[in-house]
């Protein structure tokens, strides 16, 4: 169930897909082995996880006659969580049980699920069955940290058997559990996570092979905190810390203003009393209205506190090196000053130059020991990564994929804690939820294109203005330059004005050497911000989500289809911010030289 709705600490929770053979092809003499290996597993389970109760379990299955019903059955027995993901919806779904007794179990096992998700197969279709079966098998795995496959070892015999979704899981790097139902020989557990060393992407007859005593290692891997001091730091302070009300550091939002670019905003003096509170990510489709209060009150409520930590500690970061580049230019103000004032003036010049250092000196090291590059770049990646979740997790989508991850860093960490407590949808996934989701995902691709416009346009004009500032700068400097050069030759021409001279080459001095100080603390604010490429990569990234929505219209409504333009919306919008990011991760707060 979802532990909501106000704790921004996520539970740890696994969860357990299931694939495996039907009941014929188990054999009914393999049966009670099979009783014996499931038994023995779930026992290994409960010694991994020790005496610590926290770990939540839960099964999803399909809940087929065969592997689904065995582990459906103990999973019901040891108290865990059953969510289904039916390829038809019940009743259709329920023809495939002819049995009376296997009727009755597939819906006992419905009464004792918690969420329900059933797809909209067609048997009538060419291959409709194998599809909707196929369809189920990747729900499954995109619900799953680890899959338990009952695999007698043979190849597939058709579209969605045991052997393709175990294929799939292997190569999406999702730990598999292989159980021979004729217990040919013992469990293994197939998974490169183990290994020191990230091999790649694995395929079933290369992905390393260990006997379940690395069980223990695995659940610990997949549900422990981030272990390394930095990253499990910059996760308390995501949980517990609190914005402060006012931010004196508006030095970013300042030279906006003066620039002409946008106004001074009192959000940028005062934070919001809602800041961070606000639901702003509906998950209006699901059938159950629990599952989309809950979801969506889980859901806003992180988005929102990351989109606020990232928005606030982006200004607080960019208002330190603009303010470091123009103390940077003050300081040699100061100093050329000391040429024209007189001498009882330059202790106190001397002592403002100091203060100016020292000034520079204190707000590096604060924000380095604050983190506030860090926090920036990391809450922007959370934020972006949960919305993207508001509407994947509607199809069952939670791509909870670990690959060969050794370290983990708390962003990773916390969207995958965070997508294993959304869970699987209640949901008939009818043409009327489908639209549901589109629209969605359309309303999410529009409020990007509309945000990626307004800042290329505004990172534009920043970065025009303050180059064509600079260049202003250094051709006044070329002036002052050729205007005293031209002083200089009629003053040998005709002769005398030696005070004009002396005044005017000390003013000169002082405003050939200050507007280049001035001019390069520009260039530098101009490097660090990388304005010109932010709005190069909005501009390209808006165009291509325009197209993608062109492309989305003209879709025909299918989960399959919706599911993949999803995913290609995600992708765009991590790609595009893993670069961004990787542009500034380059550029830390460092002293300007």
């Amino acid at each position: 169930m979802i532990d909501i709705p106000n704790s921004l600490s996520p539970p740890r929770r696994l969860t357990f897909g299931i694939t495996g053979h039907r009941l014929n092809r188990l054999c009914a003499e393999n049966v009670t082995l099979l009783e014996q290996a499931v038994d023995d597993f779930f026992a290994r389970v409960a010694f991994a996880s020790g005496t610590d109760r926290s770990i939540n379990f839960r099964i999803v299955s399909a809940l087929a006659e065969g592997a689904d019903a065995i582990l459906a059955d103990h999973a019901i027995r040891k108290g865990w969580q059953l969510d289904v993901v039916l390829p038809f919806e019940r009743d259709v779904y329920a023809d495939d049980f002819t049995e009376t007794s296997a009727r009755q179990d597939y819906e006992r096992h419905l009464a004792a699920s918690y969420a329900v998700m059933e797809l909209q197969g067609h048997r009538d279709d060419a291959d409709g069955a194998s599809a909707a079966y196929e369809r189920a098998g990747r729900v499954v795995l995109s619900q799953s940290d680890i899959l338990i496959a009952l695999w007698d070892g043979g190849p597939a015999r058709g579209r969605g058997g045991a052997q393709q979704i175990i294929a799939e899981a292997v190569l999406a790097g999702i730990p598999v559990v292989h159980i021979d139902p004729a217990a040919r020989h013992a469990p293994m557990l197939l998974w490169n996570g183990l290994d020191e060393v990230d091999l790649g992407q694995q395929t079933l007859e290369t992905v390393a092979r260990h006997d379940l005593s690395a069980l223990p290692d695995l659940i610990e891997r997949l549900t422990e905190l981030p272990s390394a001091p930095t990253e499990s730091a910059m996760l308390r302070q995501f949980e517990n810390d609190r914005l402060p009300r006012w931010n004196a550091l508006i030095a970013y939002p300042l030279l906006l203003t003066i620039l002409g670019v946008r106004r001074l905003r009192l959000s940028d003096l005062r934070r919001p009393k809602d800041d961070g509170k606000i639901a702003t990510l509906p998950v209006s489709c699901a059938t159950s209205a629990k599952f989309a209060l809950d979801v969506s009150a889980l859901l806003s409520e992180r988005f929102a506190r990351a989109d606020a930590i990232a928005t606030r500690t982006a200004q607080v970061f960019r208002s330190v090196y603009v303010t470091n580049f123009a103390l940077a230019a003050m300081a040699v103000v100061l100093s050329l000053l000391s040429l024209a004032l007189p001498a009882a003036a330059k202790p106190a010049l001397i002592t403002l130059e100091l203060l100016t250092i020292g000034a520079i000196l204190a707000l590096t090291r604060a924000g380095n020991r604050a983190g506030w590059h860090r926090r920036w770049l990391d809450n922007r990646m959370l934020a972006e990564r949960v919305r993207c979740l508001a509407i994947s997790s509607q199809l069952g989508d939670l791509n909870l994929r670990v690959g060969g991850d050794i370290a983990i860093g708390w962003v990773d960490w916390y969207v995958r804690a965070t997508a294993r407590q959304v869970g699987l949808p209640s949901a008939c996934i009818d043409a009327d939820f489908l639209r549901c989701v589109r629209a969605d995902l359309t309303d999410l691709i529009e409020a990007q294109i509309a945000y990626l416009s307004v800042d290329a346009h505004r990172m534009h004009r920043l970065e025009h203005r303050l180059h064509t500032l600079g260049t202003l700068l250094f051709g006044l400097t070329g002036l002052t330059c050729v205007g005293m050069l031209i002083f200089k030759l009629t003053q040998a021409a005709v002769g005398g004005m030696e005070e004009v001279a002396h005044a005017l080459t000390i003013a000169a001095t002082i405003v050939s050497a200050s507007l280049p100080a001035i001019g390069a603390a520009i260039y530098g604010i101009r490097m660090q911000g990388d304005f010109a490429g932010i709005a190069e990569r909005s501009h390209a990234l808006a165009d291509r989500l325009s197209r993608m929505r062109d492309v989305i219209a003209q879709d025909d409504l299918s989960f399959d289809t919706l599911r993949r333009r999803i995913r290609r919306v995600a992708d765009l919008l991590a790609d595009d911010l893993t670069s961004w990011l990787q542009t500034y991760h380059a550029r830390p707060l460092v002293l300007p030289g």
